[in-house]
């Protein structure tokens, strides 16, 4: 980086891409997962807060001490060091392995800060980022004594030629439909979608409405049908639907 370029960055000041760093401090590993779980970034060492450049004497020493706060993170983030006039830049990519944790927790950039995230956070990153997946999640106000048809079970496994020889329970565990969790069964979102008894007052969003229009301006309805049975009726009656509106084969 020349100095030119260097100058032009401390003017614009810190932003969702930069950070300035007097010195290595604890803080340092905050940053360093923030920008790994966001878009990647660069941090001088050597600017404070305001701009005004401070300067750092480059070793060895600090190099190898930046790279051990990179490599406890957990995962380790990979970093790389390069130096300017009298400043140090730590150039950290966007993570392919997120989310990245230090040891006060998980950070992510927002803006110019890095800001801790909290459980709520963390959770709709987890699933922005296709870690928490949702048939995987456990359904919080599943009841089995309330909810569970054992029917749609015995169903499902003669469509897939599954001879029952086990409990329910058992069985639901293999398919891993549900969890026991301190002893107690939980089921899963996909457990819900296949094996619940009313799917509408448990996942909304999981009914299907198919409906046929006159003319293209969808406005007056021909024929509507809601579906709000498992997931494998909802889906055979949707394209038995779609075969007896088709006025061609």
């Amino acid at each position: 980086m020349d100095s030119k370029e260097l100058e032009h960055i401390i003017a614009e000041g810190e932003n969702y891409l930069v950070e300035f760093k007097e010195q290595v401090n604890k803080t340092l590993s905050r940053e360093l997962t923030a920008f790994a779980n966001a878009s990647g970034g660069r941090i001088f060492l050597g600017v404070d807060d305001g701009g005004v450049i401070k300067g750092i004497e480059n070793t060895n020493r600090l190099h190898s001490q930046i790279q051990d706060i990179a490599f406890n993170c957990q995962p380790p983030i990979t970093i790389d060091i390069s130096s300017s006039q009298n400043i140090i830049i730590i150039s950290v990519s966007e993570g392919k392995d997120k989310p990245y944790q230090c040891s006060e927790g998980y950070f992510v950039r927002m803006g110019a800060n890095s800001q801790k995230m909290s459980r709520d956070q963390l959770v709709a990153f987890l699933q922005a980022e296709g870690k928490l997946r949702f048939e995987e999640q456990f359904h919080s106000r599943f009841d089995f004594k309330k909810h569970f048809n054992p029917e749609r079970l015995n169903a499902f496994l003669r469509l897939a030629g599954i001879r029952k020889e086990l409990d329910d329970e058992t069985i639901l565990e293999n398919l891993g439909a549900a969890e026991r969790l301190n002893g107690q069964l939980k089921m899963k979102n996909v457990g819900v979608l296949f094996f619940a008894k009313t799917i509408e007052l448990l996942c909304e969003q999981a009914t299907i409405t198919c409906g046929t229009f006159e003319g293209t301006d969808r406005f007056q309805v021909v024929n509507r049908k809601d579906y709000q049975e498992d997931i494998i009726s909802n889906i055979t009656m949707a394209m038995h639907f779609i075969k007896q509106e088709l006025k061609v084969r």
